[in-house]
């Protein structure tokens, strides 16, 4: 409802505006600064100055991390065939260990056995030499004897 007044419009009652997309808009620039966060209002000043420089460093790091990551899988990866490797060789070892430990406990007993015989031979050995020094203590008691005898009887 408009009133006149010494020639003038004036405005006593506006309507209730409809909401469009059209003046939507505009409410909202109107409104601006007031509705807007002071967070966000940070982000923007900061977008503003230093986008193209975050973006480029968000990227840089977007690849240190991708590069990161793929260093860990790349080690991790590795890390496990090592591990395989050093339980096979572990296995391997442990295997030619018990069949060296096999052998040397069957040479061993060759070994044993050698030693007994050599030893048994031994004793027959001093057996026979201290039979064949009794014999010669009696042959040499004979060759007194006989010396003895040949004394005498010159």
């Amino acid at each position: 409802m408009a009133k006149k007044q010494n020639g003038e419009q004036t405005i006593m009652d506006e309507k209730p505006q409809v909401a469009t997309p059209d003046n939507q808009e505009n409410s909202t620039n109107s409104q601006g600064a007031a509705s807007i966060n002071p967070a966000e209002g940070i982000i923007q000043i900061r977008n503003i100055l230093l986008g193209d420089l975050v973006q480029r460093w968000e990227m840089k790091i977007n690849r240190m991390e991708s590069g990161v990551k793929e260093l860990i899988r790349k080690t991790e990866s590795r890390l496990a065939a090592m591990e395989e490797r050093i339980d096979r060789l572990d296995k391997e070892l442990k295997e030619e260990l018990e069949t060296n430990m096999m052998e040397m406990e069957q040479e061993n007993e060759e070994l044993r056995s050698l030693v007994q015989d050599f030893k048994q031979e031994f004793e027959k050995q001093i057996q026979t030499l201290q039979s064949s020094k009794l014999d010669k203590d009696s042959i040499a008691e004979v060759f007194l004897q006989w010396a003895q005898q040949f004394k005498k009887g010159d």
